[in-house]
């Protein structure tokens, strides 16, 4: 079965697509798959090595206490669509991770689906943990009656070359925004917020940057307290100070890793798609193309649909929202990626 990854920096409008992948009848547009494993394994990576059904199942049933946390605290992404509330998994005692994003993503019914599943996969016999990873994409595409599949997990650009080597056969959709536009929202959205905080305070206290939060628990300056760890004081930590350009910087650095990876593909593997050219004027040419590359149709209804989730064009953000000096110190953090992406743009196939 074809399989392919929506490839980003996060924050460009990726979420959208799967919503609209989905609703073309041919497409299992799975969402998260791949950050799920990533984050119950608590490392920029996947596993590849045998497993069992059962230990997949393990992985991706595990609760993740960050996103517990974040909905506790009132700050849940609008990626997170379980029924929180009303589903049979309470935050306080830990959703399954594939609940938080995945199953809601893909029927209105996630706990039903999560006990089918976990029924099927306490069968499945020990192999390469790619395979078990392509044989679960491939039994969802068949309880849900799909030929594609299309897996999107927000900020993947990092994992791509583990993607590559793990995926030789498939094909990558690069999605991509103004960067500017880009670290601003990054800056605005709460789990990014705490990952500067979290950078923040292990400079505070003297460690190295880029520690998880739990590694700087034991050493956490008071400035911090209520805003990394529960519970979350929500209106301390939106309001915190955050320069978007420390989000310039993150974006650039994973724009021009991603594009380093891409350039190594054969034409046919990959396409890039521009937030701006979506969410801007009419975006049934750039649905047609994607589409054509996916190896469905893009039908009428479809189009049609596909517009009505479409809302309203969130750009030039940064040069309406920041005061001069902020923005020309974040285009400035822009400036590598932006420079790599329009070198690479004449490259883009079509």
């Amino acid at each position: 079965m074809p399989i392919t990854f929506v490839v980003s920096t996060g924050r460009c409008g990726s979420t959208m697509l799967s919503r609209i992948l989905h609703r073309h009848p041919d497409v299992l547009s799975i969402s998260e798959f791949i950050s799920t494993l990533t984050t119950t394994t608590g490392r920029l990576d996947f596993p590849a090595n045998e497993m069992t059904g059962k230990e997949l199942w393990s992985l991706l049933a595990t609760p993740v206490p960050f996103l517990d946390m974040l909905v506790t605290a009132g700050l849940k992404t609008p990626e997170m669509c379980y029924p929180y509330g009303r589903g049979r998994f309470d935050p306080a005692c830990g959703v399954p991770a594939i609940c938080d994003f995945t199953l809601p993503m893909l029927t209105d019914e996630p706990d039903d689906m999560f006990d089918k599943l976990a029924m099927e996969l306490a069968a499945w016999p020990r192999r390469a943990a790619v395979a078990q990873y392509r044989a679960f994409f491939e039994h969802l595409a068949g309880l849900l009656g799909r030929q594609v599949v299309v897996e999107r997990s927000g900020g993947s650009l990092p994992v791509m070359g583990l993607l590559r080597r793990h995926f030789p056969d498939a094909k990558f959709v690069h999605m991509y925004r103004d960067g500017a536009d880009c670290a601003l929202s990054m800056s605005r959205f709460p789990p990014s917020r705490i990952m500067y905080l979290a950078d923040t305070a292990a400079r505070a206290a003297g460690l190295p940057p880029g520690l998880p939060p739990d590694a700087v628990r034991a050493a956490l300056p008071e400035e911090f307290e209520g805003l990394l760890f529960p519970p979350i004081d929500a209106a301390r930590l939106m309001a915190y100070p955050v320069p978007a350009d420390y989000f310039g910087r993150w974006w650039s650095a994973m724009i021009c890793a991603g594009l380093t990876e891409l350039s190594s593909l054969p034409a046919h593997a990959w396409i890039s798609l521009r937030y701006e050219d979506l969410v801007s004027g009419d975006p049934g040419p750039e649905l047609i193309r994607l589409a054509d590359f996916l190896g469905i149709t893009a039908t009428r209804q479809w189009l049609a649909s596909a517009r009505g989730l479409i809302v309203g064009g969130k750009t030039g953000t940064a040069a309406a929202t920041l005061d001069s000096a902020a923005l020309v110190a974040l285009r400035q953090a822009c400036e590598p990626g932006t420079r790599a992406l329009s070198a690479f743009a004449a490259r883009q196939p079509r």
